[in-house]
């Protein structure tokens, strides 16, 4: 009977070793995956998330591929068609999805929205300061623990800002539950508020603030120096250019026109022509003869 019973322990302890290793573990993530761990249906994906689902299985058979792939949801409704080897889950409502390509209508991915579900604040004395207030000495140091469902997929990021809005500390979560410290020296009163979202999946965020007691430091505005002034050339003055006296000129007396004397037509005596001197020659002719005669 005792043997009996310790068979029956060491088969247990192996089954269980044998559950343990068959059952994929959750992997801490310091940057956000590239492709899902666990590619057994339904692959979980996040709102926001893109990354390579070509090697996720298929409830039917085989996987997803790299050719183009429809999902539309379990049930109907919305549908989304992306490519595998870079699929861009961003707006995409949460919920299940089967590839139109697959062979049935079970569920082949499960889209999650990322989701901050816890953000706890304590000081230096670890006492809890979440959205309340606190003396400057017991805040010296700040804890900060967050609890988120996506750190399959990516860290959590912390961020811490003063009164002023200036960051004056940040820290990284890559396991939900961890709780991390931000070192803050002396802080200044006023109030101080803790940020946390996922590096890539910023959809996923909360925030939470905690109030330093004391008079709140009014920012010193910073003087705005004023300008030099640049000395003002004066105008150089161009002279007047003296007016030059145009010689009037000298009028050239125009001379007295001599006056054309007037010519008398001076009569006209008939002269005797060649025709007049034939008649007198006969005539004396003829004289002589008379006289002749008698």
């Amino acid at each position: 009977m005792r043997w009996d019973v310790e068979w029956v322990i060491v088969g247990t302890l192996l089954v269980g070793l044998l559950v343990g290793v068959a059952a994929p573990t959750a992997v801490a993530l310091s940057e956000p995956r590239s492709e899902p761990a666990d590619t057994r249906p339904p692959v979980r994906v996040y709102v926001g998330e893109t990354l390579d689902i070509s090697s996720a299985q298929l409830t039917g058979e085989g996987t997803v591929g790299t050719n183009e792939t429809t999902f539309v949801a379990v049930g109907g409704g919305q549908s989304v068609t992306v490519d595998p080897a870079s699929a861009d889950f961003g707006g995409v409502q949460p919920g299940a999805y089967y590839a139109s390509s697959d062979e049935d209508v079970r569920a082949d991915i499960q889209v999650v929205r990322p989701r901050i579900a816890g953000l706890e604040v304590r000081g230096s004395e670890q006492q809890i300061v979440t959205d309340g207030s606190v003396d400057p000495e017991n805040l010296r140091r700040m804890h900060v623990r967050v609890q988120f469902n996506f750190d399959d997929a990516d860290r959590a990021d912390v961020t811490v800002r003063g009164p002023l809005g200036d960051e004056v500390g940040n820290e990284s979560i890559v396991t939900s539950g961890e709780r991390v410290v931000v070192e803050l020296g002396e802080p200044t009163p006023g109030t101080y508020t803790v940020a946390v979202a996922g590096s890539e999946l910023v959809n996923g965020n909360r925030t939470a603030t905690v109030r330093v007691s004391g008079a709140t430091p009014t920012p010193t505005a910073t003087p705005t120096p004023e300008p030099t002034a640049t000395p003002t050339q004066s105008p150089t003055t161009t002279p007047t250019p003296t007016p030059t006296t145009t010689p009037t000129p000298s009028v050239t007396p125009t001379p007295t026109g001599t006056a054309t004397p007037t010519t008398t037509a001076a009569p006209v005596t008939p002269g005797v022509g060649d025709g007049f001197g034939l008649i007198a020659a006969l005539l004396a002719l003829l004289i002589v003869a008379l006289r002749r005669r008698y």
